[in-house]
């Protein structure tokens, strides 16, 4: 038996050895190049290209966007999805696959090649994604199959659309809008990086509110202080915050401000987007 201790012993020595011989090579830094002939467009245009309620809208042509990733799936409350913001807008890109807040953290850039990709909307919200027919209502919206970033197809050329620039940098996320009533809300602020100023969750004078429910969608009503509008904040009951306690009082949040079919919704993307909270 100690014989056996012994060559165990032995092994974890030469492996500890080997690996200060051999350390782990520095991560490169991602770079990427618009090449001859690839065209950059805005995500404003990009929308522009599909009407919300039609079926999705198939993008043959070499066009790129690219983008700050303003919201990930890091505390869980965002599911299979990333948010992109330029300077003309924010886009849903919905993706089937999660953790990717490993891949495309807030702060990255990224680009995105759109040529076989979908431009479409789900409940009213534009997304880009993929399609799937259904029997009944025929073309709809689908996540991105994650797997073709690895794959090419018959005569050997990539299928990868996601590309990221640079290494990530909080720094070049956008400030966010301030809004202070539902009514300042317009079409073209969905899928941004919103604060709501001067908000109060009525139902949480208790303290003893939680944000969500296990394994459950909630939407809290938030109240605007300043003419008693009001917006839902949906959160999911897999992230790590969903039991917090909402605060009491007066005070504002950070995160993405969403649509589904004409409701207004906003989404935290972690408990850091909480801020302030004073009781009046």
């Amino acid at each position: 038996m100690k014989h056996i201790h012994y060559i165990i012993y032995i092994a974890i020595l030469l492996v500890a050895i080997a690996c200060n011989n051999y350390p782990i090579p520095e991560p490169k830094e991602p770079q990427f190049e618009l090449q001859e002939g690839d065209e950059l467009i805005s995500i404003e245009e990009l929308k522009m290209r599909h009407t919300v309620g039609n079926p999705p809208t198939f993008i043959a042509d070499n066009v790129y966007i690219k983008g700050i990733v303003t919201g990930d799936d890091e505390s869980g409350n965002i599911y299979k999805s990333i948010y992109i913001q330029d300077e003309t807008g924010g886009l849903n890109l919905s993706i089937d696959q999660v953790n990717l807040y490993n891949i495309m953290p807030r702060g990255q850039e990224v680009y995105i090649r759109l040529q076989g990709m979908f431009i479409g909307d789900y409940r009213n919200m534009y997304q880009l994604g993929d399609t799937v027919t259904d029997n009944y209502y025929g073309l709809e919206m689908s996540r991105y199959n994650w797997n073709k970033e690895y794959m090419t197809d018959s005569l050997g050329n990539s299928l990868k659309h996601f590309y990221c620039n640079g290494w990530p940098d909080l720094s070049k996320l956008p400030a966010p809008i301030v809004i202070t009533s539902s009514d300042e809300i317009t079409s073209d602020m969905y899928g941004m990086l919103v604060t709501l100023k001067d908000i109060t969750f009525k139902n949480a004078f208790t303290g003893v509110l939680t944000w969500s429910t296990a394994e459950q969608n909630t939407n809290r009503e938030a109240t605007f202080l300043k003419d008693e509008s009001t917006i839902m904040v949906r959160t999911s009951g897999y992230c790590n915050f969903y039991a917090d306690y909402i605060p009491i009082g007066v005070g504002e949040i950070t995160g993405i401000l969403s649509l589904f079919n004409t409701s207004q919704q906003f989404y935290l993307r972690d408990r850091n987007d909480i801020g302030t909270f004073i009781e009046k």
